[in-house]
């Protein structure tokens, strides 16, 4: 494996240069001389958007060609579109930010069935490619990282939202090639609901994916944000209407029901998980409605958005990644066999901040950054209890 002049500390260096909590910015080389798959192209074309508007885009070339279609050292495994304008974007790009910086090359593998099959048969492929690290890519590849940890004690896994499990879903032992990433998403939710509220909404929804504890999380912040700010503002009129789909994907069904809640009143609609918020946009634009994004500043897809409730994916990559390769390509004491959880104290969760995305009307920056401190320091404390909802006196409809 080649590795450039660098100090491997510079890179969180280069990586906050690149990266904030929940920004955007990526670069992908690919062979010229094999065909580009459907995947590159759309990384391609995103590329050449991005780098219009970046003034930072020339530190992102891939000048050594580090990016393999297939053996790249680092292998990006996912269950889904890698350039999904989201979560597994988020991750792609940490992964790029300290490969093309290190000089470690990188690959990415989707699963072609979103089975325990599927995820299996991607990180085998990407083992059987030489990969030394495979980055494992949400809360469905918990079963495959269980069983496979022993299989492969020589390789390195990381794990972002999810821990191994056994063939029933139950926790095991972390290997100690191994190490976990978790986000205290419930901090995010929270700020968007009381800062959604603060505004001057009163009728809000939740459509969250898959009831898994991210999308869980993420939810039960967001009422305990929208019960604060009611408390606090001494309003009565506050209701919210919530609702797994099951799923991360658009589907008519999430269409339907955004469009049900839009025409009945509700006024803004976290769509939290995957692409379902393609369904809950074009129900938003047809009936006038407000979105609140998930997992990363999705403000620049439409006026539509709000706000997003963040987490800093792409930063906590590179922070293991480069623990990783510090310890010369094993996990340090710390961080092998452990799992960890990265929040608001970590600045890694909170809402978009930029000026030219700051959609708010009625509330300042300052508000903000006010109630930021408040939850940083300790000074409000907010749940992640998961299996019981959050006690409100606001009206919620659907749990």
């Amino acid at each position: 494996m080649k590795k450039r002049a660098i100090h491997y500390g510079l890179i969180l260096a280069l990586a906050a240069a690149l990266i904030g909590c929940g920004g955007s910015g990526r670069q992908e080389a690919w062979s010229r001389e094999k065909e580009n798959t459907a995947e590159d192209v759309e990384i391609q074309k995103h590329q050449e958007k991005i780098s219009e508007i970046d003034p930072m885009e020339e530190l992102r070339e891939d000048l050594y060609g580090d990016y393999q279609e297939k053996g790249g050292e680092i292998a990006f495994v996912s269950d889904g579109t890698v350039m999904d304008q989201g979560y597994n974007e988020a991750i792609y790009e940490g992964i790029e930010t300290y490969a093309l910086a290190a000089g470690v090359s990188f690959s990415y593998y989707v699963a072609e069935e979103d089975t325990l099959e599927g995820h299996m048969k991607a990180v085998k492929d990407a083992v059987r490619n030489h990969a030394g690290m495979v980055v494992c890519a949400g809360y469905d590849f918990q079963k495959t990282v269980g069983e496979l940890q022993e299989d492969y004690p020589d390789i390195s896994f990381l794990m972002i939202d999810g821990e191994p499990c056994d063939e029933e879903g139950e926790p095991v032992e972390i290997g100690n090639n191994v190490h976990c990433v978790f986000f205290q998403e419930e901090e995010s939710g929270y700020l968007a609901g009381y800062m959604t509220v603060l505004e001057g909404y009163r009728s809000l929804g939740f459509i969250g994916g898959k009831e898994e504890p991210s999308v869980i999380r993420y939810g039960y912040g967001y009422l305990q944000g929208i019960e604060d700010a009611a408390k606090e503002l001494e309003l009565e009129d506050v209701t919210v209407n919530y609702w797994y789909a099951g799923t991360f994907q658009p589907t008519q069904e999430v269409y339907e029901k955004a469009v049900k809640w839009y025409s009945e009143g509700t006024q803004v609609i976290f769509a939290c998980g995957g692409f379902l918020y393609d369904s809950v946009l074009e129900a938003a634009n047809q009936e006038k409605g407000m979105l609140i994004g998930v997992d990363v500043d999705q403000n620049p897809l439409s006026q539509r958005f709000l706000t997003s409730a963040i987490k800093d994916l792409a930063n906590a990559v590179v922070i293991s990644l480069d623990d990783y390769y510090a310890e010369g390509g094993k996990w340090s004491e710390e961080f092998a066999g452990q799992k960890v959880r990265y929040g608001v104290e970590d600045n890694c969760a909170g809402i978009p901040v930029l000026e030219t995305e700051w959609r708010f009307q009625n509330v300042t920056m300052k508000e903000f950054y006010e109630l930021y401190k408040q939850v940083k320091q300790g000074e409000r404390s907010v749940s992640d209890e998961i299996h019981r909802k959050p006690r409100t006196s606001v009206k919620v409809n659907g749990i």
